[in-house]
């Protein structure tokens, strides 16, 4: 395990700053779900995402060996939270844009559905062969 992580860590070091800036703003709109867990059902979905795409994500770079392949797990985890999201908290009658839980709502949910553009262009260009 500890060799898979050294793994990963230098095929991260390759990339560029911008993907890193983009990594940390993605790991600080899903933790920030820990502001509402307490008080909502979604946010604790979220969390629980992070875990699972980190497990799923482990399982990927074993088979692939390739950091660029990490978005499958997002693809598996992601969609259906993104689903659930939209169906049981946006549509509900009840949610307010303009309240914190509004507005970090939707930044996560701006945030899966850039991100899931990436990792599809992603999978696709190694499916190329071009990574």
């Amino acid at each position: 395990m500890g060799e898979m992580l050294n793994q990963i860590n230098e095929q991260m070091a390759t990339l560029s700053p911008a993907v890193h800036y983009w990594m940390n703003w993605m790991s600080i709109i899903f933790f920030a779900s820990l502001f509402f867990v307490w008080k909502r059902t979604a946010p604790r979905y979220v969390f629980i995402s992070i875990i699972l795409t980190m497990l799923v994500a482990m399982c990927v770079y074993h088979f692939s060996g390739s950091i660029h392949l990490l978005g499958i797990a997002h693809l598996i985890i992601w969609l259906p939270l993104f689903y659930y999201l939209v169906k049981f908290e946006i549509l509900h009658e009840d949610f307010k844009y303009a309240s914190a839980y509004g507005v970090w709502l939707s930044l996560l949910m701006a945030t899966i559905v850039i991100s899931l553009v990436f990792d599809v262009r992603d999978i696709a260009l190694v499916a190329m062969g071009h990574k």
